[in-house]
């Protein structure tokens, strides 16, 4: 990865989301209520990666538009990810978002969550006016904001699949279908985290119907390949780095490695996966077992097997277009795909 490249542009996204958000917060002055809540806000939106606005300039590059138009849609998007963070720590009850107190765990009782809840909206709602208020051609704006509710619409409804599988029990998992898992992957992780932004990006710098339809193709390898990948941290990471093993295992998070264990597990080791998979009380020391109990199974290798099978085949997609930093972009993919946190 071009790290000096891509901190530049984290840098000019992180100071557009602090200048949309200031001048709200200037707005409100005499309001101490929205005031406090846009506050949270920025305060919520300091720390992120910025991946999926840097996905944005890198889907304009594709396709040879090398310039600072791609930053308010960046800054659009990243204002829409830290107001769903802000949903999603409600659901996962989470305390810490980016190193700082959630808005749940801020306030307490019903009113954090109720806060939470219309803070969230307020970043989904300011998001789109970015959108609507961005100098482009009106034919242009209506693709992108096309594309942008797709991506909401898609992300949303993984994450009621996301949210209920769990509550199955394991009879009804050892039974289902892969489909369902991977449905979870290419709509919460895939359209959310990569075709979205790069096919915002893309369709900013002209590409044809054909280029997009082949981008959505990779998006969707590589970001099943993302997600896998981040399973295998939340289980096998350093804690101190990914601090995720605990909650997955707890929350009995629904994954292609919690499937391929229960698949090839036999009748004792399926009464201890459903003992501990998904109890809320389990230990450390628990959690560590069932991550050993899945890597016996076969089911650590068969996932990183199946990382590199979809990045593969999302690089090839790429190699294979008439496109332009495709280096770039490839670079990229890698480092998310190698990450170790």
């Amino acid at each position: 990865m071009n790290k000096n490249f891509f901190i530049t542009c984290k840098n000019e996204i992180d100071k557009k989301v602090d200048d949309i958000l200031d001048k709200e917060i200037e707005k409100y002055l005499d309001n101490e209520f929205i005031k406090n809540s846009l506050e949270e806000l920025k305060r919520l939106s300091k720390g992120g990666k910025r991946v999926r606005g840097y996905l944005v300039k890198l889907g304009q590059m594709l396709f040879g538009k090398d310039d600072d138009s791609y930053v308010d849609i960046a800054a659009a998007i990243e204002i829409f990810q830290t107001a769903i963070l802000i949903h999603d720590d409600i659901i996962d009850e989470a305390d810490k978002r980016r190193g700082m107190d959630t808005i749940n765990s801020k306030y307490p009782g019903h009113i954090g969550i109720a806060k939470a809840i219309c803070i969230g909206d307020l970043g989904f709602f300011i998001s789109y006016r970015i959108i609507n208020n961005s100098l482009i051609s009106k034919e242009l704006k209506d693709e992108i904001i096309k594309i942008y509710s797709k991506t909401l619409h898609n992300t949303v409804n993984g994450e009621i699949v996301d949210v209920e599988l769990p509550l199955k029990d394991l009879n009804y998992h050892k039974n289902m279908s892969e489909k369902i898992i991977y449905d979870i992957y290419v709509n919460k992780t895939a359209w959310y985290t990569i075709i979205g932004p790069v096919l915002i990006g893309a369709a900013s710098a002209g590409a044809s119907n054909d280029d997009k339809n082949k981008l959505i193709d990779m998006g969707i390898n590589l970001g099943i390949a993302f997600q896998i990948k981040d399973d295998l941290l939340g289980l096998y990471s350093n804690v101190n780095d990914m601090g995720k093993t605990l909650n997955d295992i707890k929350e009995g998070k629904q994954t292609i490695i919690y499937k391929y264990a229960i698949d090839h597990a036999n009748c004792d080791e399926l009464k201890i996966i459903d003992k501990y998979y998904g109890n809320p009380n389990i230990s450390f020391n628990e959690t560590k077992m069932i991550a050993d109990l899945f890597e016996k199974l076969g089911a650590k290798r068969n996932a990183e097997k199946l990382v590199e099978e979809y990045t593969n085949n999302g690089i090839k997609i790429i190699n294979n277009m008439n496109i332009k930093n495709k280096d770039l972009f490839i670079s990229f993919a890698d480092y998310l795909l190698n990450r170790e946190k």
